[in-house]
């Protein structure tokens, strides 16, 4: 082979290696990219979220969208929510920008594999947004109707079967205490009836600044409803403007309530009577001690 013939061979054999590396290179950009999938989603049993974005010379644009079941005293609700999405590509990854309001949220975002790995900056935990196609995307709706179908029709059993654990859960308890510095909550539920409410009394013991005794009580009666999750009390006789709406945990070893008082929400723990007592006795006697 002369070497004229030898020299066309090697510039043939360059282009060649070097297209299909390019080839190879567009193929990895392509795989990666945005405009790969129709949507990016994550989903749980009463919520989903899912990217619609597109990207061209390294811009990003489109969309957040939500969809979540959220229940008001037992029934559901359906809420959609969509937030503008810019951003940009940048080493190994995206930027995000999510504007919800006035709010602008930045999220840093990575692919794995298919999928999306997305974190807001500033946070550790990254959340999985799987790669899915239209189809995948209306499955997901379809059980998130689903689930919203479920709650509403089972709403009122699952209030009544929820009310009879939680009152007997209450009626086991002796009282609920809040102890800080220079004051003390109780808080006793006498009666509780799934349709009409509860009755009670607060018993709240502060130490006085400048006054002779080294405690002072006061004792109120009290009164509200209850879901078995939100807890709503009054007065009688009133201390604060309006009703005091607060919230317990479905095993009531804890009520939490907002007090203009203690200058924001406070947990009253379930106690026995032993332990109340105890404790009672402590606060007491420190005030005492303070006073001498």
């Amino acid at each position: 082979m002369s070497k004229l013939k030898m020299w066309i061979v090697s510039i043939l054999t360059v282009l060649v290696i070097g297209g299909g590396s390019w080839t190879a290179y567009e193929a990895i950009a392509q795989k990666n990219s945005l405009n790969h999938s129709y949507a990016f989603a994550y989903k749980t049993k009463d919520r989903m979220s899912w990217f619609k974005v597109s990207e061209s010379k390294g811009k990003v644009t489109g969309h957040l969208n939500e969809k979540y079941i959220e229940e008001e005293r037992w029934y559901p609700h359906i809420y959609k929510k969509q937030f503008a999405v810019s951003g940009s590509s940048k080493e190994n990854g995206y930027e995000f920008r999510v504007t919800q309001g006035k709010e602008t949220i930045v999220y840093d975002v990575h692919f794995s594999g298919k999928n999306l790995l997305v974190k807001k900056q500033g946070e550790k935990k990254s959340t999985i947004y799987k790669a899915i196609n239209q189809k995948k995307l209306e499955k997901y709706h379809k059980d998130i109707q689903k689930q919203y179908d479920y709650l509403f029709d089972t709403a009122e059993d699952r209030f009544y079967d929820s009310m009879r654990n939680f009152k007997e859960k209450v009626a086991k308890v002796y009282g609920f205490l809040y102890t800080a510095k220079d004051k003390q909550l109780f808080l006793q539920v006498k009666t509780m009836h799934i349709e009409i409410g509860w009755t009670g009394s607060l018993l709240i013991t502060t130490v006085p600044g400048e006054d002779c005794k080294p405690y002072k009580e006061m004792k109120l009666e009290v009164s509200g409803e209850t879901d078995g999750r939100t807890f709503f009390m009054g007065y009688e006789p009133s201390i604060e403007d309006g009703i005091i709406i607060g919230s317990t945990d479905r095993d009531v070893k804890s009520i939490k309530l907002p007090f203009k008082m203690t200058g924001g929400t406070v947990e009253l723990k379930a106690v026995t009577k032993k332990e109340y007592q105890k404790q009672a006795k402590a606060f007491k006697k420190k005030a005492e001690e303070q006073k001498k």
